[in-house]
């Protein structure tokens, strides 16, 4: 399902193995210097910048901790209200603070 969010809308996450050419990733500015959300943020510069990005069917292995910790619905719906509050124009730090907790600081 996030495979096919992410073709459908162009914007990817840091789990799906963002890969950029030099060019593009010049022509955005690279990642901004934010704690939490700079890989959609990376993702909004370059659709705007080159296009929808390219989709590829390899896998890549990422690690499942959140997800076999928190379970697949829970984990899902986390996403899914963090990154509508950050397209609302939340603030990555205190998604950072709300995602990790006080104790780890950006």
């Amino acid at each position: 399902m996030m495979n096919m969010r992410s073709r459908l809308r162009g914007i990817c996450t840091g789990d799906q193995a963002i890969f950029v050419a030099r060019d593009a990733w010049l022509l955005c500015g690279g990642y901004p210097n934010q704690p939490l959300m700079e890989d959609i943020a990376l993702s909004r510069r370059l659709r705007r910048r080159c296009g929808m990005p390219a989709a590829l069917r390899l896998r890549v292995a990422v690690s499942a901790r959140r997800w076999n910790r928190h379970g697949a619905w829970r984990t899902i719906a986390l996403m899914t209200l963090m990154r509508t509050m950050y397209f609302l124009g939340a603030r990555p730090s205190l998604l950072h603070r709300w995602y990790y907790g006080r104790s780890k600081q950006p």
